[in-house]
């Protein structure tokens, strides 16, 4: 009985074993982008003020590179751009809550023109994962937002940060995996980073 679960348990572990030893030193790329949940839009109140969303700064690493399997020994790899991404987030819960915005690269002109203006800097936006185990991966992803917004119709300049992090287990890390605890993290950066703006009254949810 002992030598059969020892057999079932070689022919569970040396295929691991093998995909692991082929797999050290390789790319795991980050599917898709970062997109919100499907919700409907409310409508601006009529003549509220609108905010212009500038491209969020990053320093990119080498790449594309936005984390680590430390199991495999992979670098994990997003093609996406997370300055613009995570600004065109923003802007859409801002949109979703009746906020009147324009969404404008970061180098774009005419932004002084309007009364507020919102832009951030991007702390860390990451996804790692680990073994923990000899069966358990984790993947865990990190986001940290500094939002920023001035301009004549804010009284006082804000700047805040936000972070926020997620992490699921499985007994291997897929490309899939990564996106799923990605996701949630940057949309609910997004949500808390929206959230401010709304409290401090920078800008003017709808009716």
């Amino acid at each position: 009985m002992v030598k059969r679960a020892f057999r079932s348990l070689l022919l569970f572990v040396c295929p691991c074993l093998i995909l692991s030893a082929c797999a050290a030193g390789s790319t795991l790329h980050v599917p898709g982008d970062l997109t919100r949940p499907a919700r409907s839009a409310v409508a601006p109140a009529a003549g509220a003020p609108q905010a212009v969303i500038a491209d969020f700064s990053y320093a990119a690493a080498p790449n594309g590179a936005v984390g680590r399997d430390y199991d495999r020994a992979r670098t994990i790899v997003w093609n996406g751009e997370p300055g613009k991404a995570m600004a065109d987030l923003v802007a859409a819960v801002l949109r979703e809550r009746g906020v009147a915005t324009v969404r404008q690269g970061a180098d774009a002109a005419g932004a002084e023109a309007l009364p507020v203006r919102v832009s951030g800097v991007i702390r860390r936006f990451e996804v790692n994962t680990r073994r923990t185990g000899n069966l358990t991966v984790v993947t865990e992803a990190n986001v940290s937002l500094t939002v920023k917004a001035e301009g004549p119709g804010v009284p006082n300049p804000l700047e805040e940060t936000v972070t926020s992090s997620a992490s699921l287990s499985d007994l291997f890390v897929t490309p899939d995996d990564i996106r799923k605890a990605l996701m949630p993290t940057a949309n609910t950066v997004a949500e808390e980073a929206a959230g401010t703006l709304i409290k401090a009254k920078v800008v003017s949810p709808g009716p």
